[in-house]
């Protein structure tokens, strides 16, 4: 397969050189039944920006940082859904049309918004597939691209307009064009195909008709979803299912009424506290529930509502959660939440978005957790750990990050970030990547891969970021501090960084507050742009008295 893999890339090469492929439709066909299918969103949801009067440009300048956080474009409610189709790329794959949509995100570097362009297809893993792939830019030339992860054997070819290539294995391939641009992200998804109909049958006999919650492929709208104690229940949505949460009130309005149930978490439970501060339903709010998946390749988004007027998906006090296949479109606030939760398990999630507090994945006082396969680009952390108040026994233990993407222009990649009120430990983040990480308002608080502790009350021990790429760090790739100014006597035991190539201005700093704390961390097979990193040098280290590093 390599030996015919690097064959075809030589005649690819050697047909974009002839310029051959002068147009996507000359691209050589085959019958595509029963190879691939993709991800196509209904008509009603995708909205043309002119509708309301936007070009695509300032579409994108929507997610502009204007210096006021209640601005109605930059941070507030939108009065176009969140996807539109992609103005800078077409694709096809097989000589099929292959639609490519495009949302707002966020340039740390610029503080400017941007769209990033993404497109799914699925096939069926256990085969050898191989998929012709053509994609053609508008508006802008391509001189070079990378593919990142680069792990993917992906190696394509690409001239003036055209990226050309062969994919034969499922992954995340994102697409980095001209070394550093970042106002052109291209996503490609290529995940397992499923039978829908076949898997929902399956679940029905498993779980109980009336068990089995269906949305089909069409805008949902609706302000909220309160799915409190739900149990041995499966919400699928199908392909093209597309939740579109209403606008109901704005936030800053203090004479609104918190007695409309609409408005207020009226999920409370365990001895009456509000989960993680909570004051409104979130979009869709799972409290208190007991075996329950919520599955099926299905589009949430969330571009009306106002900055924080909810949260998004929120899980608490559940155990034995599943999700897959869920997109997170333009987040008010934290996008999905794990609190005080046992034995969660999310693949195939993405989120995309650029207001701030968006955060991605907060997995708060949370045992036995596995997220893996899923992308973020987003207006805040995107995969991280905390402890927040709760029972005594809520603390975050056995949780695992493997194969994600990060993309991040607002605060951190991966890591255990801010909150610590109650323990943490035995944490790994595994075979994850940094596409762009440009925050850079403050070194210390927001590197790449981050411990950062800012309040106390637990402790930290055991956690490992092993076989990472970072692409490029415009700040500090690693960070394990004890950042809050009264935090003292706090433990950071047993950290390990293993296999991480990293490209960044700053050295890595392992440090405390001023206050007598503890850290210790080893670091073994670290590259910094290219070159291993083999001692406690000042170009790549910074630390203090407090810090116990080994480095391999």
């Amino acid at each position: 397969m390599q030996v015919l893999k690097a064959m075809l890339a030589l005649f690819l090469a050697f047909i974009s050189a002839l310029n051959i492929f002068n147009s996507p439709h000359e691209v050589p066909s085959k019958d595509t039944k029963d190879v691939f299918e993709f991800l196509e969103y209904p008509e009603e949801a995708i909205i043309n920006p002119s509708s309301v009067g936007l070009t695509a440009e300032s579409f994108a300048k929507r997610a502009d940082d204007d210096g006021d956080e209640l601005y109605v474009n930059a941070q507030g409610y939108q009065d176009i859904n969140g996807i539109i189709e992609s103005p800078y790329f077409s694709l096809q794959i097989e000589g099929t049309d292959v639609p490519v949509y495009a949302t707002t995100v966020f340039i740390g570097n610029t503080q400017k918004g941007a769209l990033h362009s993404f497109c799914e297809v699925y096939v069926d893993k256990d085969s050898n597939f191989s998929l012709l792939f053509h994609l053609k830019s508008q508006g802008f030339i391509i001189n070079n691209v990378t593919i990142l992860p680069r792990k993917l054997d992906f190696s394509p070819t690409c001239k003036n307009t055209y990226v050309n290539g062969l994919i034969d294995e499922t992954g995340t391939y994102t697409f980095v064009f001209n070394n550093d641009d970042q106002e052109h992200g291209f996503t490609l998804f290529v995940r397992e195909l499923v039978d829908e109909d076949k898997e929902i049958a399956q679940y029905k006999e498993q779980y109980g008709e009336n068990n089995v919650v269906v949305l089909e492929k069409g805008v949902h709208k609706a302000p909220c979803y309160n799915l409190f104690g739900y149990s041995n229940t499966v919400f699928y949505l199908k392909r093209g299912a597309y939740l579109l949460a209403q606008h109901t009130y704005d936030i800053n309005n203090e004479t609104d009424d918190l007695n409309d149930t609409s408005k207020i978490d009226t999920a409370e439970c365990n001895a009456g506290q509000l989960p993680m501060g909570l004051t409104r339903i979130p979009y869709l709010n799972f409290n208190c529930c007991n075996n329950v998946k919520l599955v099926g390749n299905g589009a949430i988004d969330l571009s009306h509502l106002d900055r924080r007027e909810r949260r998004g998906i929120v899980f608490a006090y559940a155990n034995n959660v599943e999700v897959n296949g869920i997109k997170i479109i333009n987040p008010p606030e934290w996008s999905f939440i794990t609190y005080d939760c046992e034995n969660v398990t999310i693949k195939n999630v993405d989120v995309f978005g650029y207001r701030q507090n968006s955060d991605a994945f907060a997995i708060c006082n949370t045992r036995n957790a596995i997220i893996e396969n899923s992308f973020c680009r987003s207006g805040d952390d995107l995969f991280d750990v905390k402890t927040a108040g709760g029972r005594e026994e809520a603390i975050s233990k056995n949780i695992t990050f493997s194969n994600c993407t990060a993309w991040n222009g607002k605060a951190r990649c991966f890591g255990i970030c801010g909150e610590v009120y109650k323990d943490i430990k035995d944490v790994s983040f595994t075979d994850c990547t940094v596409v762009f990480h440009d925050a850079t308002w403050d070194a210390d608080r927001i590197p790449a891969l981050a411990i950062v502790v800012e309040n106390q009350g637990g402790s930290i021990d055991n956690v490992t970021f092993e076989n990472f790429e970072i692409y490029r760090a415009y700040s500090r790739a690693i960070g394990c501090l004890i950042y809050g100014e009264t935090v003292e006597n706090f433990s950071i035991s047993n950290v390990k960084y293993k296999n991480i190539r990293y490209t960044a201005p700053k050295a890595n700093k392992i440090a405390s507050n001023g206050k007598v704390n503890s850290i210790q961390a080893d670091f073994e097979n670290i590259y910094a742009s290219g070159s291993k990193i083999t001692s406690l040098d000042s170009t790549h280290f910074e630390y203090d008295q407090y810090a116990n590093i080994t480095v391999k």
